[in-house]
């Protein structure tokens, strides 16, 4: 049985060793699950997705000329960003609210889930990452896209515009950083709003730390992603392209070779 809990998007010939992944780029719930019993303004908030990221993961497709992989369901179908034993891969609750189509669930049920959805989206990132690394003769660096909150239901405050999320590896974070730092006004987070040390970061954590290769999750505060700021998104989308496309120029052989054939500067 296969069921597809993915949206690989392929370029034959990519320009770069360089895959993004969105697993909450969707708030969409399998049909037969009902909606988990959710009013549609429930899967139009955050806890069912990270807004913003599936459009601006695709402008970055096409910017760089290369692959990516993005969540088809809702976090709250299944979290792809966490670990299968992790006790919100399926959650009963979200952000206070509580999710009844994911309570009192039987043993088989949450087997299903975890065996035919969330297991398909991390083999077919490591297929992907795979054949990139043979394509290219390298380790391809991994990019996760997430977006964020300005709070939660606690109200307090998240100041931070940008998130950069990173454990040891700092090979991505640290190009990133100060680009961002140099060229733009952004207030970024470090390791904020969550730390790349927490246990939330399944995806960077299983393809980019445990197999050696540069990683990072950039946060995106979602409130950018509104119509009325259209122009500042505009803005944030060019210096976070940017400041990719340095990292990947700092990153050294043979990532440099790669980008500059692209000459995005």
């Amino acid at each position: 049985m296969t069921i597809n809990n993915f949206i690989n998007i392929k370029n034959k010939c990519p320009s770069l060793p360089l895959l993004f992944c969105c697993d909450h780029a969707s708030n969409l719930i399998p049909n037969q699950y009902k909606k988990l019993n959710l009013d549609n303004n429930m899967l139009q908030s955050h806890i069912a997705y990270d807004i913003g990221t599936k459009t601006f993961t695709k402008k970055l497709i096409s910017t760089f000329n290369t692959n990516a992989i993005l969540g088809k369901y809702s976090r709250l179908f299944i979290d792809l960003n966490r670990d299968k034993n992790h006790l919100n891969c399926i959650t009963e609750e979200s952000d206070g609210i509580k999710i009844p189509g994911n309570r009192n669930l039987s043993k088989s049920e949450k087997l299903y889930r975890i065996k035919y959805f969330h297991m398909t989206y991390h083999n077919e990132i490591n297929v992907t990452l795979n054949k990139m690394d043979n394509y290219f003769s390298c380790k391809t660096a991994l990019i996760c896209i997430h977006s964020f909150t300005s709070s939660l239901q606690n109200k307090i405050k998240r100041p931070w515009e940008i998130g950069l999320l990173y454990r040891d590896d700092k090979r991505l974070y640290k190009p990133l950083l100060k680009y961002l730092s140099d060229n733009t006004k952004y207030k970024i987070g470090k390791n904020k709003p969550y730390s790349g040390y927490e246990d939330v970061n399944y995806t960077m954590t299983r393809h980019g730390e445990l197999e050696q290769r540069p990683y990072i999750s950039i946060e995106i505060r979602n409130d950018i992603f509104e119509k009325k700021n259209l122009s500042r998104l505009k803005d944030l989308y060019l210096s976070i392209s940017n400041a990719i496309y340095y990292s990947q120029i700092e990153l050294g052989a043979p990532y440099n070779t790669f980008a500059k054939k692209l000459n995005l500067f």
